[in-house]
């Protein structure tokens, strides 16, 4: 299993060395996903509201939004700040949120997004330690399994309300690509490409699967990608 992740300039990066070993996959035969979003209190009604016409329009999935619940105290980074001696806001650890997310999740449903206004982030393997230990990102998701987490506390960076809600719906396209197990694309014109670690590969991709992976998702589930790209919504 994989987990893929936003960084917090804006690049889409992937490591192998996450795996779940308690936790086990079930493949269910072909059939329309049931989404669920998870909203975590303090997130605004209209970013979840936008996740879901998203999730809705462009995949055709049916989508459920469920009713607020707090962040677990258990997810905060407090050990971290301490152990490097870290003079960082408290944030909250995406990888402890995707465990809290698939622990909680209603068995009805295929896949959960979680969504929150906080900081999240997540350990980067590289140098030097201090620095990606508790690297702020946008959003983590696993490839393939059932949860991903998205956050808006990046997004409002040099942009205003419409720009931040175009990134909003990119990245939990991107995160649901990949619990569904899309990898990231070689292509320019797929919203599953790598950003390279810049907001400006986010900001001028569009809000769409390239045909391959569009293919890859119509093999293993019912799925009905609109005419138009996500942009005129």
């Amino acid at each position: 299993m994989v987990l893929l992740l936003l960084g917090a300039t804006g690049g889409f990066v992937y490591y192998d060395y996450y795996h779940a070993p308690t936790r086990l996959l079930t493949f269910l035969p072909k059939k329309a996903p049931k989404v669920a979003i998870q909203p975590f209190r303090g997130i605004d009604q209209g970013s979840v509201m936008e996740v879901k016409k998203a999730i809705e329009r462009y995949y055709g999935f049916q989508v459920t939004v469920l009713p607020d619940i707090s962040l677990p105290a258990h997810a905060k980074n407090t050990h971290i700040l301490k152990k490097f001696h870290l003079k960082l806001p408290v944030r909250y650890r995406a990888d402890s949120l995707l465990g809290y997310l698939w622990d909680i999740k209603p068995p009805e449903y295929d896949y959960v997004i979680g969504l929150t206004n906080q900081d999240i982030s997540t350990t980067k393997p590289k140098k030097p330690k201090w620095l990606y230990t508790d690297w702020g990102i946008f959003g983590l998701g696993f490839r393939p399994g059932p949860t991903c987490i998205v956050s808006t506390y990046r997004l409002y960076r040099y942009a205003n309300l419409a720009q931040m809600r175009t990134r909003l719906r990119k990245i939990a396209i991107h995160e649901l690509g990949h619990n569904l197990n899309l990898r990231h694309c070689p292509h320019s014109n797929c919203v599953m490409q790598s950003a390279k670690e810049s907001m400006k590969t986010i900001d001028t991709e569009p809000e769409s699967l390239c045909d391959s992976c569009k293919n890859i998702i119509k093999r293993k589930f019912i799925v009905n990608f609109p005419e138009e790209p996500m942009g005129k919504l």
